[in-house]
């Protein structure tokens, strides 16, 4: 009998898109669509400038708070853990793997 190979660490051959990793119907491609129709210039000039790091885009929290309702979540923990390691919340983010 054949072992296959252990694969950790291994590297893509190019660059992946993790948009690639999610299917064209999956609910996260709707949650996008509806928040960049939305107008969030005026909540977005607030935080334009100011001392400190740039906060994050408003559009991206909320794509993110929006899936983690979808999927029942509401611990801030564990929206955060997903937003570290689940692929769809990744994407919400704009994000590529490397």
């Amino acid at each position: 009998m054949a072992i296959r190979s252990d694969k950790i660490g291994q590297s893509w051959l190019l660059p992946l898109a993790v948009s690639e990793l999610i299917p064209e119907d999956h609910i996260c491609n709707l949650v996008e669509v509806v928040v960049d129709n939305m107008d969030v210039g005026e909540i977005e000039q607030k935080y334009s400038s100011g001392p400190g790091n740039p906060a994050y885009s408003r559009r991206m929290l909320l794509r993110i708070v929006i899936m983690a309702s979808a999927d029942a979540i509401w611990s801030s923990r564990k929206i955060a853990k997903l937003a570290h390691e689940n692929v769809v919340y990744i994407s919400t983010q704009g994000m590529r793997i490397i």
